[in-house]
């Protein structure tokens, strides 16, 4: 029974390292060499030790399945130090921002580049404009021209026009396209571009359906959309958070209500964690600064260290609203906190006490 055991161990270990993008450890000139055996081309990913998007792709990108499908059936892959082992040819290909990743022919001819980290969807689409000719910019371009609207193309096309700065025009092409979908079309996963990469804003009508429809998508795309719903969620409550909600007069209590419910949603570790947080929103909303002070004092170490920064800056915002009494307990709360702050929150807290000694001078 144990050899049974170790031997499904083995082979599921198997699986998962066939899953994922196979880096090889050659140098340049075998990777070359087995890439005309193999009738591939080389994959160079440049990295540095410091680099933090070259982790991100290393530790998210490259592990996951259709990236490792994707690489390992078109390309012999290897990863160089752009500071050490891979220091001489990254100065000839000159690579000089990190990550690069370079495709190379089996003659050692560059045939394109891609900088800068990005999901494995934005990837495998970068990828396929450089080598597959129906992908290009210019391709994708005509084929929007003529009428084509299928998924594929609008992805491309809206990608093309984003990076050469025609921010509205990709936008209008976004919303022209969501509003000829049936909700049906709009929850196909072709169609989730839609979403995780142009839908940022938590009150704009993508935004909104993404929401309303957050348990009808495709259950294989879950992970997907749980990610992008907290990552609406989190945006939208930090305009509330940190006051600029306020400052801006675009408070609608009604609104926050919605918002509030839709916490539902997220996981319940999170929905814990937002309980201050809401506590504080609503004092600021009545501007009642002496429960919000007390409050902050009271649920500060339950916030991460993220929420604390935010919550600093807002306490700085509304220092001229507060009361003798709640600037004096602000100040001696601010100062209980300097040598357990991050380095950041220290600089923020240290510049709030600044500001508060010139009001109570």
């Amino acid at each position: 029974m144990r050899k049974v055991i170790l031997s499904l161990f083995f082979c599921a270990l198997n699986l998962v390292v066939l899953a994922q993008t196979e880096f090889k450890n050659l140098n340049y000139n075998d990777a070359l060499a087995m890439a005309k055996a193999e009738d591939k081309m080389v994959f160079i990913d440049f990295y540095t030790d410091w680099c933090g998007p070259c982790k991100r792709m290393a530790k998210e990108v490259f592990p996951r399945k259709e990236i490792g499908d994707y690489l390992n059936s078109r390309y012999v892959c290897i990863q160089l130090n752009a500071e050490k082992d891979g220091k001489n040819l990254a100065k000839t290909l000159h690579v000089d921002a990190y990550p690069t990743f370079i495709v190379l022919d089996t003659t050692g001819h560059p045939l394109f580049r891609i900088v800068g980290g990005m999901d494995e969807t934005r990837f495998i689409n970068r990828m396929e404009e450089n080598i597959n000719p129906e992908f290009s910019p210019a391709r994708v371009a005509e084929r929007y021209a003529s009428g084509e609207r299928t998924p594929k193309v609008i992805e491309f096309y809206v990608s093309s026009l984003m990076r050469n700065g025609k921010y509205a025009e990709g936008i209008d092409v976004v919303e022209d396209y969501f509003n000829s979908l049936s909700n049906e079309q709009r929850m196909r996963e072709e169609n989730l571009f839609l979403y995780l990469r142009y839908t940022v804003d938590w009150n704009n009508d993508r935004a909104q359906f993404f929401i309303d429809h957050h348990d009808d998508f495709d259950g294989a795309t879950k992970e997907k959309i749980n990610k992008h719903f907290i990552f609406l969620y989190q945006n939208e409550i930090k305009r509330y958070f940190l006051g600029s909600i306020f400052q801006n007069k675009e408070f609608n209590d009604r609104q926050y209500q919605i918002l509030k419910q839709k916490a539902i949603l997220l996981p319940k570790e999170m929905l814990k964690e937002l309980k201050p947080v809401f506590k504080l929103i609503e004092y600021s909303a009545v501007a009642d600064y002496e429960k919000y002070i007390k409050t902050c004092i009271v649920e500060f170490d339950k916030l991460d260290i993220y929420k604390q920064e935010l919550l600093i800056k807002n306490i700085a915002r509304i220092i001229n609203n507060m009361n003798y009494t709640s600037q004096r307990a602000v100040t001696k709360f601010a100062r209980s906190q300097l040598n357990k702050r991050s380095s950041k929150a220290v600089v923020f807290t240290s510049k709030l006490l600044e500001e508060l000694s010139q009001h109570q001078e």
